[in-house]
């Protein structure tokens, strides 16, 4: 049992080195010896676990998203109204993409951009996050069917607006909104729900 924890320790860190140095060097320009000394750990365990660096770049990659988190539908929706839902679901993205600003670097470099199978990954994820999301809204408003992939796309807009909120503070500091985090969102999922509550009642 100790030696699986100390095992699972260590690829950890491998991750969390990899991470860090592919988002502040890139990938071309890090070496699997420079991981290895950044987390203190044999090179050859970099390669024990993962293949290669390219394995482990592509694992890296499939393995940080919000769409677990989101996929969460019950714990959102329990004891809250479909509002305060959304809210909570959107202050948990903001709390992810403040924790995993190295990943966000990273997916959305230059490098990565032109990396055909790390786009692939980056675009179902995106998509994955929407669909989980689109889940919690389609069953929040059961009484009020929309058409086809209106959640989904409703569920979009709001990650999308979130992730924006959080680059412009990222890059110009706090100050670059009027709102603070809770009351942004909370009028982000009111403008959300005022619009899908008017169309159900034109359908």
């Amino acid at each position: 049992m100790a030696n699986s924890k100390n095992r699972d320790s260590k690829k950890n860190r491998i991750i969390a080195a990899a991470l860090k140095l592919f988002s502040q060097k890139g990938f071309h320009g890090t070496t699997t010896k420079e991981i290895a000394n950044e987390c203190g750990v044999a090179e050859g365990l970099i390669f024990y676990h993962f293949g290669d660096k390219r394995k482990l770049l592509l694992h890296i990659v499939k393995n940080f998203s919000f769409a677990i988190q989101a996929q969460k539908v019950d714990e959102y929706l329990s004891g809250r109204t479909l509002e305060e839902a959304l809210v909570q679901y959107g202050l948990e993205y903001l709390r992810f993409l403040k924790k995993h600003i190295d990943y966000l670097m990273l997916i959305w470099s230059p490098e990565m951009i032109q990396d055909e199978a790390v786009s692939q990954e980056v675009f179902q994820l995106i998509g994955s996050i929407g669909s989980a999301g689109g889940s919690m809204l389609k069953q929040g408003m059961e009484m009020m069917p929309a058409a086809e992939g209106t959640y989904e796309v409703a569920m979009s807009m709001l990650t999308s607006s979130i992730f924006l909120y959080f680059m412009i503070h990222y890059r110009f500091g706090q100050n670059a909104f009027m709102y603070d985090e809770e009351s942004y969102v909370r009028k982000l999922v009111q403008l959300l729900l005022h619009g899908l509550y008017g169309q159900s009642q034109q359908n």
